[in-house]
């Protein structure tokens, strides 16, 4: 089921597969630095008054990756992230950093994120 859900995510996001590599969120940590395409279940999500956290791959604080909007890009997408997100299946894609031992990919734009 899950090589299916990643087959599924590399059609959708072919644009983004031709210079993206898929990750699965197990495996982030050895991509830190490199530009990846992830697809996972959003296992949570806060909103804080700067920025949006979205967990993939799991409950904090054992989720494998986090999403991070900032305030400022939060406003480019049409509804709250933190609530649009809560539950669905998603790919991201971004540059994968590594915050206080966790892994994160900032997500500056709608487009980074697509809905499964």
């Amino acid at each position: 089921m899950k090589k299916l859900f990643l087959i599924i995510c590399l059609i959708t996001l072919g644009y983004f597969a031709k210079s993206q590599t898929l990750v699965l969120a197990k495996d982030v940590s050895q991509y830190v630095g490199k530009n990846i395409t992830v697809c996972d279940s959003v296992y949570g999500t806060k909103a804080l008054d700067e920025l949006t956290l979205i967990n993939l791959g799991g409950t904090y604080p054992k989720e494998l990756l986090t999403i991070v909007v900032n305030k400022e890009d939060a406003i480019k997408f049409s509804s709250e992230p933190a609530s649009m997100y809560l539950g669905n299946k998603l790919c991201v894609t971004g540059i994968v950093s590594e915050y206080k031992g966790k892994f994160q990919i900032v997500v500056t734009e709608p487009k980074q994120i697509a809905l499964k």
